[in-house]
């Protein structure tokens, strides 16, 4: 009982703070005057929206512009991961609550065996190029049970990557 309390509550939470900042994106848009905080909030919004992303990716090249590439990358990645990571939460949440209707299914057993054992080049390659189909990785994700933090490890790994390479090139701007 206690484990479907707390799937509903983070369910619910998950969908308030994804119509929050769907609502309220352009206040954050003005985060970017906080310098690395606000290139860390604005990913962070950004990336929590379900299927509805700002162009957090502007923010990254102008912080790479302005600031160490490596530290723009690793900032903007962690809060772009922190953000994903809500969809992760809703996935798994919705997993607890419909968890004996799932288990019976073998198509949900054999999509979850497959993810346990290639979710790591799947979330790698999704996080790596932009696309609006991360959430549904991450919900995914959280669906079939992979581990929270191997999920957020790899995911901020491709993250990382790309948004060096973004803040590369605002550095040659």
């Amino acid at each position: 009982m206690k484990n479907r309390i707390y799937a509903i509550i983070i369910f619910v939470s998950s969908i308030i703070l994804s119509t929050v900042f769907f609502v309220y994106k352009d206040f954050f848009k003005s985060a970017l005057s906080l310098g690395l905080l606000g290139i860390f909030i604005i990913n962070f919004v950004s990336s929590a929206g379900f299927f509805v992303s700002g162009p957090a990716f502007l923010t990254i090249i102008a912080g790479g512009n302005l600031y160490s590439p490596i530290l723009v990358a690793v900032i903007s990645a962690i809060g772009a991961c922190f953000g994903d990571m809500l969809g992760f939460a809703f996935g798994h949440s919705g997993r607890q609550l419909t968890k004996k209707r799932l288990d019976k299914h073998k198509t949900v057993r054999f999509l979850e065996k497959h993810f346990h054992r290639h979710g790591a080049l799947i979330t790698f390659a999704f996080a790596i190029i932009p696309n609006p189909f991360f959430d549904a990785i991450g919900i995914l994700a959280g669906v079939l049970n992979y581990p929270p933090v191997k999920f957020f490890a790899i995911m901020l790994a491709g993250r990382l990557l790309r948004y060096w390479l973004l803040a590369q090139i605002g550095s040659r701007m």
